[in-house]
Formats: structure tokens, sequence, C-alpha cells
């Protein structure tokens, strides 16, 4: 994908996951993102830095 900001269909598609799993991630923070106008709004850098943390820590 090439975009800047990601929607919950793009995040689930993103890391092949349900959109319920990524609505409840971002519900409870464990993903980041913003609400805006009662959208999820995920910035594609945030997601990928996020990915990056986890996978340090699980190496770790």
């Amino acid at each position: 994908m090439n975009k800047e900001n990601f929607t919950v269909k793009d995040v689930a598609e993103y890391l092949n996951r349900s959109e319920t799993t990524i609505y409840n991630m971002l519900n409870n923070n464990e993903l980041p993102g913003i609400k805006l106008g009662g959208k999820w709004i995920v910035r594609k850098k945030d997601l990928d830095n996020f990915l990056n943390d986890k996978l340090t820590q699980q190496q770790s």
C-alpha cells in the first residue's frame, strides 16, 4: 500500500487480521491511532514503528 494514512480496513489488510481485531486493538490502545470524526486513522509510519518495536521485543 502506498498511503500515508490507513483506515481500519487498510490496517486489517496490511496486518492480515480482521477489522474487528483492529478495532479492539485501537480501542485498547494496543495500536497507535487517532479517532477523527468518529473514524480511526492510523499513520503508516506509526504502524511501521509499532511493528518494528514489537519485532525488537520478540527478538530480545
